[in-house]
Order: structure tokens, then sequence, then C-alpha cells
């Protein structure tokens, strides 16, 4: 097995995230168009205010930059330490695709229970992945 394919899922995750980069500057950019908000808004946002769907979708772009750092701090010392198997990859890629579903509800139907869902079991494969990282730093130290 070659470890390095436990980057590809951090990889697939940062596409996912400027894909809700550009998303949300596309989004902001028509609103300005549309005159919804006043390009002064963004200054120091704290002249007028956003629209309730710019809200939401900038509030999933924050998300992005909140938990799935500890994706990529995770991938990284699997990567360092040797640990990676392929219960790790398979977890990394579950966690990817469980963010992908929660920004599909949460840019999508927002609905919260739903989201919530996603929310959760990204959260426990990511406790996955962290736990599976210990026993394997910790069993090689015994060793």
């Amino acid at each position: 097995m070659d470890s390095s394919e436990i980057i590809f899922p951090a990889i697939a995750m940062f596409m996912l995230t400027a894909s809700v980069i550009a998303y949300t500057g596309g989004s902001r950019l028509a609103a300005i168009r549309r005159r919804d908000v006043s390009i002064r808004y963004y200054r120091l946002y704290n002249e007028g205010e956003q629209t309730p769907r710019l809200q939401q979708i900038g509030r999933h772009l924050q998300n992005h930059f909140e938990v799935p750092p500890l994706f990529y701090i995770a991938v990284l010392f699997l990567y360092l330490t040797g640990s990676v198997t392929p219960f790790a990859i398979a977890l990394a890629w579950l966690y990817f695709g469980s963010r992908c579903v929660h920004s599909f509800i949460h840019l999508g139907s927002n609905n919260v229970t739903h989201r919530f869902v996603a929310f959760a079991l990204s959260g426990l494969i990511l406790v996955g992945i962290w736990i599976l990282l210990l026993l394997s730093v910790a069993s090689s130290e015994i060793q």
C-alpha cells in the first residue's frame, strides 16, 4: 500500500473548500450587482447587512475553517508517523464524503436536522481517525 494515498482525501477536501470559497465570492458579487447588499458592507462587515442567503453561505464557508483543519492535521500526522492503513484511508474518504453531504444540505435545503446528522457523522469519523492515529503511535512506542 502506498501511504501517500492518504493525501488524496485531503486534496479532495481542499477542493470542496475552494469550491465553497468560489461560490461565496460569486454569490456576493451577484448580490452586489443586484444591489441586494452594498459593497461597503464588506469593508468592515458592519455597514448595512447581508441577505439571509448570503449569511447562510458565509457561515458555511466559515465552518470549513473550524473542524476540517483537524482533519488535515490528522492526515498529516498519519502520513508522517507511518500510520497510514487502508482503514485510515477509508475513514479519510468517509470524512470527505460526509463533509460533501453536509455542504449539500447546508447550501441546499438547510434542513437543520439533516445537517446536524451529517455534521455529527463527520465528527465521529474524525474522532475515529484520531483514535486510529493514537493507537498506531502508542503501539509503535511499546515496541
